[in-house]
C-alpha cells in the first residue's frame, strides 16, 4: 500500500509537505526523509505520535528506546513499519521535531493506493513554504501541543485545520495520483 501524507505546521501556515511512503517503509525512513528535506539535524530526538481525530496522543513511536515508564505504549521508529498502524484515510499523526520544546508538525493521511510507486519511497511529492527552525531556544511551559493557538481565536490544531487549512485543497487526486509525479521534478 502506498500512502500520501500532508504535513503542516502551526508556526507557518504557508508551509506544507506531501510525503509518499510505502506501508513497508519504517517510521525511521519517514523521519529521515522529513529531516533531509527540511535541512534538520537527524540526530536530534524526535517522535511520531498516533493520535485520535482530536489530536490526542495514543501511541508514541520514538527515535530511540528511552526505556521510560509511561501509561502510553511506545515503539521505536526502526522497528515499526507504517502499515502496522496506518489503515484508514484521514488518520492523524503528530511529529515532534523539537523534543525539548515539544514543537511539532501535524500530519494527515490524505490518499492511499494499492498500486506500486514508480519511485523509491519515501519521497517528498510536493513542497511549499519554508519550515520553522528545528530548535527553539525558548523552552515552552505546559503542553504546547495541547495549548497551541495556531490561528487567532483557535484553540488547537484541529480548529486550525477545520477553519483555515484544507488538507485536500487543490487538485483532486485520482486512483493513479502517484503516477502523475515526474521523478525528475522531485527533490530527494
Amino acid at each position: 500500500m502506498i500512502y500520501l501524507f500532508r504535513v503542516i505546521s502551526d508556526e507557518n501556515q504557508d508551509f506544507y509537505r506531501d510525503v509518499v511512503i510505502d506501508g513497508s517503509d519504517t517510521f525511521l525512513d519517514f523521519h529521515h526523509t522529513l529531516q533531509e528535506d527540511l535541512g534538520f539535524d537527524p540526530s536530534q530526538l524526535a517522535s511520531f505520535f498516533l493520535t485520535s481525530e482530536q489530536w490526542e496522543k495514543e501511541l508514541e513511536i520514538t527515535l530511540i528506546d528511552m526505556m521510560q515508564e509511561s501509561a502510553m505504549e511506545t515503539r521505536t521508529m526502526d522497528e515499526t513499519t507504517v502499515d502496522e498502524f496506518i489503515h484508514e484515510l484521514n488518520q492523524r499523526l503528530i511529529y515532534v521535531f523539537d523534543f525539548f520544546s515539544e514543537r511539532a508538525f501535524f500530519m494527515e493521511l490524505i490518499e492511499m493506493s494499492d498500486q506500486v510507486s514508480p519511485k523509491q519511497t519515501p519521497f517528498i511529492a510536493q513542497s511549499t513554504g519554508d519550515p520553522p527552525p528545528q530548535l527553539s531556544l525558548d523552552i515552552l511551559e505546559g503542553d504546547p501541543i495541547q495549548d497551541m493557538d495556531p490561528v487567532e481565536g483557535g484553540n488547537n490544531a484541529d480548529d486550525w485545520l477545520e477553519d483555515d487549512f484544507d488538507v485536500n485543497a487543490g487538485e483532486e487526486l485520482d486512483d493513479d495520483w502517484f503516477e502523475d509525479i515526474d521523478p525528475e521534478d522531485l527533490e530527494r
